[in-house]
């Protein structure tokens, strides 16, 4: 498989990723890792400390950037050759920062993973979102609904919009994880602003597609 120069510097970012975890896991007390706090399925309150996520993200960041890197080679893939690349770079930046912060708790109980993740996640949504409205129709990435997928001219109003909608949540969910304290509020404010653009394509491809035909 013949890498882009975008899959390149992905794999760069999980190699840092990679590197450190392994820092950390040196460098952390006997016994010491990852502060815990969840509800499992069982029902219980779960709390303790880990050091899985240390090699578990830099793990999921190379399977993701093969991945990619695998449908960027589909045929019809270089329609979208720009967005596909960013969407690359950002979400192994993200996963990068994830790690990162994750360092941070591990050294800090206290230290709230969620915000520099949502910041993170903003700034992914804002380099997706610029590129987006680039895509050309095709069958691997994209609002593929349809709609979108029956009429270029669909596929190409959809985008832009669907672009412009995911700049404005991640602008949104960059100021939220700066002014935002709480955890939980973090998370409602990365999954809403994460959701929703797209949903907001999905329906808005069908507004478009009656728009054209009735034109």
């Amino acid at each position: 498989m013949r890498l882009s120069p975008a899959s390149w510097l992905a794999l760069l970012l999980t190699a840092a990723s990679a590197a450190i975890g392994a820092w950390t896991w040196s460098h952390l007390p006997p016994g010491g890792g990852v502060a815990t706090n969840y509800l499992g399925l069982d029902g219980l309150r779960h709390v303790g400390l880990t050091r899985a996520p240390l090699w578990a993200l830099p793990f999921a960041s190379l399977m993701v950037t093969l991945g990619l890197s695998t449908a960027r080679l589909r045929q019809g893939a270089e329609a979208a050759v720009l967005p596909f690349d960013m969407t690359l770079i950002a979400v192994a930046g993200l996963l990068l920062v994830t790690q990162t912060a994750l360092v941070g708790r591990a050294f800090d109980p206290a230290f709230n993973v969620l915000r520099p993740v949502g910041a993170a996640t903003g700034v992914l949504l804002i380099a997706i979102g610029n590129y987006l409205g680039k895509a050309r129709r095709n069958a691997v990435f994209g609002v593929r609904t349809p709609w979108t997928l029956a009429d270029a001219t669909v596929w190409d109003r959809t985008h832009r919009f669907t672009g412009a909608a995911m700049v404005v949540g991640g602008l949104v969910l960059i100021a939220l994880a700066l002014l935002l304290k709480d955890t939980a509020a973090v998370g409602v404010a990365i999954a809403l602003c994460s959701a929703a653009p797209p949903l907001a394509g999905v329906i808005r491809s069908a507004a478009i597609a009656r728009q054209v035909q009735r034109g």
